[in-house]
């Protein structure tokens, strides 16, 4: 089992190094936007999902043997990371054994920052993404798909508590889809959100499924709703274009390898894929009828995308 992949390159965070937390698809969400396919173990349980110890020690192996530079840690990958229950103790042995060297980033939904437990074991990262797509608790039923236990006042107000505990910075993610929240009155009512949280976020990042989305309805919005939503939200930035950059895959055999295992967490677009191919030197209509029986190509915003079939 891997645990720790990348650095892959991000379009907020430079070369990340990603830590998996959970099993494929283990969230308190199933967003009508997810790349990574409808949840599958719907859960809000907090456990040691994989062996925090066994975690630490690919993450030092990682770390180590890495070829490209490492900007940033971070926790991300099948799921909800925050479910993890021993998320705590590796980011503390991250800054004990590392001190300033990696900056350490935790992408969430933000949905248990209002267990007081939870936002201690974050207070030593330095960066916290959490997201925030609904303008109310019926948008949020629409679109974040939460486990039925979950008020989204109640997650509103754990991110505001959170946001005068931590030392570190906030960068809140929307994510605005057509004729679903890009309404002027939804991107309104998300910018009063916003301004509700003090300190303000360091950064709001305005994204858009830039990746094919589970739900095919799920569309992209228009330039003059991204336009309003960067000019009303306070510390906006666009994100809405695709990722560029090497991915590191030293740590793989080959080609086939490296692919199966980056699109369980990434979907790839096929130029993507022929990079990887070319760094192992190997035949690229070989290995893509090697992957047919594990991968779909999907067309998606005028690309083609590979994506791990569940």
């Amino acid at each position: 089992m891997s645990y720790v992949f990348g650095p892959v390159p991000s379009r907020r965070l430079g070369n990340s190094l990603g830590i998996n937390l959970t099993p494929l698809k283990t969230c308190n969400y199933s967003c009508i936007y997810c790349q990574l396919g409808k949840t599958t173990n719907f859960t809000n349980k907090r456990m040691e999902y994989f062996p925090t110890e066994e975690i630490i020690e690919e993450l030092k192996h990682s770390i180590e043997h890495s070829e490209l530079s490492i900007d940033y840690i971070t926790f991300v990958g099948d799921g909800e990371p925050t479910l993890h229950n021993g998320i705590g103790k590796i980011i503390n042995w991250i800054r004990k054994n590392y001190k300033d060297e990696f900056k350490i980033a935790v992408v969430t939904n933000g949905s248990l920052l209002y267990d007081k437990k939870v936002r201690n074991e974050l207070l030593n990262a330095d960066l916290i993404l959490p997201s925030i797509d609904a303008s109310d608790e019926k948008k949020f039923r629409l679109i974040n798909r939460p486990i039925f236990n979950i008020e989204y006042e109640k997650i509103i107000e754990g991110l505001r508590i959170f946001a005068k505990e931590f030392k570190g910075e906030i960068w809140i993610e929307i994510m605005l889809m057509k004729d679903i929240n890009d309404s002027k009155e939804d991107i309104e009512k998300i910018a009063e959100i916003i301004k509700s949280i003090d300190p303000l976020p360091n950064k709001v990042f305005i994204n858009t499924p830039v990746r094919p989305p589970v739900e095919k309805w799920v569309g992209i919005p228009s330039k003059k709703s991204l336009n309003y939503a960067e000019k009303i939200i306070p510390n906006a930035v666009s994100i809405s274009y695709r990722e560029e950059g090497e991915f590191d895959v030293s740590r793989y055999k080959n080609s086939l390898e490296a692919i199966l295992d980056i699109t369980e967490k990434h979907p790839l677009r096929l130029e993507q894929v022929e990079k990887i191919i070319s760094h192992f030197e190997e035949n690229t209509k070989d290995v893509l009828n090697a992957l047919a029986n594990f991968i779909r190509i999907v067309e998606y915003d005028n690309q083609k995308y590979l994506i791990k079939k569940n």
